[in-house]
């Protein structure tokens, strides 16, 4: 799996760049929000009966690292795999859903995605 396109590097067109997951790094982490439960109440001299009662609402998050490596076309990349031009990474959220496609498939969908990379084709 990989995608080819016309990649600028420095000034240089390559035409059939080859450009390939090379590593992906999957983060989870969770983000907590304070959500009011109970609003205080007061007394009729406007002094606190109760004060506001506030909970934790915690929701998982997630973040994926990758690195891309990009080679002058495929047949150069299948000749020497360490071969390559040059290299970029991006960040993208993938989906946690039990339907989504596996992480790679996503991160190829993310990169596509960019304006960049968008006439690309999965090869």
């Amino acid at each position: 799996m990989a995608l080819q396109g016309l990649y600028n590097f420095k000034g240089v067109e390559i035409s059939e760049a080859y450009l390939q997951v090379s590593s992906l790094n999957c983060n989870f982490y969770h983000d907590g929000k304070t959500k009011l439960k109970t609003a205080a109440t007061y007394n009729e001299d406007g002094s606190v009966k109760t004060a506001d009662v506030y909970e934790m609402e915690w929701t998982k998050n997630e973040n994926t690292h990758v690195a891309v490596k990009v080679f002058k076309d495929k047949a150069t990349r299948d000749a020497d795999p360490t071969g390559n031009v040059t290299e970029f990474s991006f960040n993208f959220i993938g989906s946690l859903a039990a339907s989504a496609k596996n992480h790679v498939k996503q991160a190829y969908e993310a990169l596509k995605a960019d304006d960049k990379y968008k006439d690309y084709t999965d090869v």
